[in-house]
């Protein structure tokens, strides 16, 4: 229930010390109560102050369900109360001890993403060296290579030389054998050639 136009310069205001307050209608300790029990520390919506019927300032709030009314000023401050620092302190102690947690746990992972770093620089280099490796047997493979050919070469021409002076010592052989029976029968005429003479001779 609203009973005065909300401002738009309202501004927060906390229930002090460990009470209960009324939201009342009006700015009077007469005025009907609104809401009962505001415990302290509550957050409550400040839109402005009064001098009640009573002489004392009066504020005119709106509390978390929305509720407008008059409180007492004396009953709310513009800091949150002691109980409320200590536990924002306390959180703020656990927040530190997390930070602090996940700071550690950060330079953790820093230090293991770093050594994986320093793991895949000694494994590329092997790489680069295993492939230097290969790439050096591929060109000690290519020139094995061409000295076999050369070398095949070579053995063809060897071979071609001598299968040609093989043939051309079977063709000596042929010639000589020739020679030998050629001038055997030549021998041999010669030899009946004289014979006849010399009985021819004889007859004389």
């Amino acid at each position: 229930m609203s009973l005065v136009g909300t401002s738009v310069y309202a501004v927060d205001r906390y229930v002090s010390d460990v009470i209960y307050i009324p939201v009342r209608s009006d700015k009077n300790p007469q005025a009907s109560i609104l809401q009962q029990g505001i415990a302290s520390g509550a957050k409550l919506n400040f839109i402005r102050e009064e001098t009640g019927t009573d002489n004392n300032l009066w504020s005119l709030v709106v509390t978390a369900d929305g509720t407008e009314g008059w409180v007492r000023s004396q009953n709310i401050t513009d800091k949150p109360t002691a109980a409320m620092q200590l536990a924002a302190l306390s959180n703020s102690s656990r927040d530190l001890v997390g930070l602090q947690t996940e700071n550690a746990q950060l330079k953790e992972q820093l230090a293991k993403v770093q050594q994986e770093h320093q793991q895949l620089l000694t494994d590329t280099e092997d790489m680069r060296q295993a492939a230097t490796t290969a790439l050096n047997l591929e060109e000690e493979h290519q020139s094995l290579l061409k000295e076999n050919q050369l070398l095949q070469t070579h053995a063809d021409v060897l071979k071609a030389e001598n299968e040609k002076l093989r043939n051309t010592d079977r063709f000596n052989h042929w010639v000589y054998g020739g020679g030998l029976v050629l001038g055997g029968i030549i021998l041999s005429f010669i030899l009946q050639g004289l014979g006849r003479r010399k009985r021819r001779s004889e007859w004389r």
